[in-house]
């Protein structure tokens, strides 16, 4: 089978979830034997290099003003201008629904729905322009594509599909070759871009709960990470805020607990699988495994915001549950969220759709 994708994030195993995603399913593909090329359109050039299966070209930008122009008719059009084709034959994929606009003229078309704009924006009390020009794009892409790859049964409902059929596929993750030594000290951790709204939104519920989590397990620790954490913390008992890292995994190495009060966002959360992956038992709300393909106990204890400080305070109280935890966690991403598992799923979907 000929795959060409689209992509506006670069494919990377330590890029940002997006650009891991992309590379471990492209990655799978062509390791089960198929032909596979991709186009990033990302504006800033690689860090390092690319895999030689994909290229970098960013757009060149119209005037503003055309631009506004254009987006109040087709928005999140911008991928259309280079002239991009599909290879003859190929499944022309979209990783994204900004990119569907590159392979929107191809008979097999097929658009990747990561969220749903509005869901998230109701999520976090928050609706602004750029969201209201994604939910009409996804509108678009959906009435369009000849395929439409969800992220999760919640991601593909409501699009207008018009007949046409909408797949659900897990998020990809490059799982790790072994999973990181169990931390017996009752260390919890969130590390996460504190510039998206809804991560905002889940530490202002962990941090309201946390004295009380404090108060309950001796010694217990918070561990905070990531850039662009502006929300004050102030000296709260037993939390250190560490600031941006070079790598997850510096922060993992020290959890024996990530805590995620996740809003009711859509889509996978990629801290929660990334966390999975490497063994580290997670405590989060269901909106923080949608999308995951994990039995009950598998990777996560799940528990409503009103029971989340409850949730974590058994975890961390108990290491024996959360190795047992972590061990299927981990078995769980590597049997359903690895390259060569994705990369299966879509193949199998884009034989279904077009034979």
């Amino acid at each position: 089978m000929k795959v060409s994708v689209v992509a506006y994030e670069q494919p990377d195993p330590e890029g940002t979830a997006a650009g891991r995603a992309l590379w471990a399913w492209c990655e799978g593909v062509i390791g089960l034997g198929h032909e596979l090329e991709a186009w990033s359109w990302y504006p800033a050039p690689p860090k390092g290099p690319l895999p030689e299966w994909c290229r970098w070209q960013p757009l060149d930008h119209p005037p503003l003003w055309r631009g506004h122009l254009k987006a109040l008719v087709h928005p999140r059009n911008e991928s259309a201008s280079p002239g991009w084709e599909a290879k003859p034959d190929a499944v022309a994929v979209a990783d994204d629904v900004p990119s569907y606009a590159a392979v929107a003229h191809s008979e097999r078309s097929v658009v990747t729905v990561h969220y749903r704009a509005l869901p998230d924006a109701r999520a976090v009390r928050r609706l602004g322009p750029p969201g209201i020009q994604t939910s009409r794009a996804e509108r678009r892409a959906g009435r369009q594509a000849a395929l439409v790859l969800a992220f999760s049964e919640r991601v593909g409902r409501g699009l207008r599909r018009n007949g046409r059929p909408t797949r659900v596929v897990p998020i990809a993750y490059p799982a790790p070759p072994a999973a990181l030594p169990l931390v017996e000290e009752p260390v919890a951790a969130l590390i996460a871009d504190w510039s998206w709204r809804p991560n905002n939104r889940a530490l202002t519920s962990l941090l309201s709960a946390w004295p009380a989590v404090h108060d309950a397990v001796p010694g217990a620790r918070l561990l905070l990470a990531g850039r662009h954490l502006r929300q004050a913390v102030g000296t709260m008992p037993g939390v250190e805020v560490i600031g941006e890292v070079g790598s997850s995994i510096e922060v993992l190495g020290r959890a024996a607990v990530i805590a995620f009060p996740c809003p009711p966002t859509s889509g996978p959360k990629v801290k929660v699988l990334e966390a999975m992956a490497h063994g580290v038992p997670v405590v989060t709300t269901p909106a923080g495994v949608e999308g995951l393909v994990v039995e009950p106990g598998e990777g996560a204890m799940v528990a409503s915001r009103a029971q989340f400080g409850a949730a974590l305070i058994g975890m961390l109280l108990d290491p024996e549950r959360r190795a047992a935890i972590g061990a299927a966690g981990r078995q769980a991403a590597v049997r359903h969220h690895d390259s060569e598992p994705v990369a299966r799923a879509r193949l199998a979907g884009f034989e279904s759709a077009f034979g």
